[in-house]
């Protein structure tokens, strides 16, 4: 009993748990003092990386902000160019109905063989061509 008596005012007198007294006033160890210290500087520390991450973010989401915007403009060009394109196609279609309605299959016949024979007058026209 007298062995762990002995420990705790060893402890005690090492400045290693505990505090002391003067009159009757407690006072906190030195080395509490210096550890409140050591943590402050390392929860100071840890609070610019984190400020430091916290930036990097905002640099990363203001850049992808910035390219969802370029996509959100290029794709609503896109829209606009394929809406133009789809009129423009059921505009044809429309036409070819009305000419079938008609009973025009001569003027029909004419215009794929015209077709045709325009397209294939580019390909021998390209093909031909010396390449540079």
């Amino acid at each position: 009993m007298m062995n762990r008596g002995m420990r705790g005012n060893n402890a005690r007198g090492l400045g290693l748990g505990g505090s002391r007294t003067r009159g009757g006033v407690s006072r906190p160890n030195v080395s509490q003092e210096e550890s409140e210290r050591i943590m402050e500087e390392q929860n100071d520390q840890e609070l610019r990386e984190l400020g430091s991450i916290v930036g990097s973010l905002k640099e990363v989401v203001v850049d992808i902000s910035g390219t969802v915007d370029e996509q959100n403009s290029f794709l609503e060009g896109l829209m606009k160019s394929m809406s133009g394109a789809t009129n423009s196609v059921k505009g044809t279609v429309g036409r070819l109905d009305e000419v079938f309605k008609t009973g025009g299959y001569k003027h029909l016949c004419m215009l794929v063989a015209f077709s045709f024979f325009v397209l294939m007058g580019l390909y021998f026209l390209i093909k031909s061509r010396p390449s540079s």
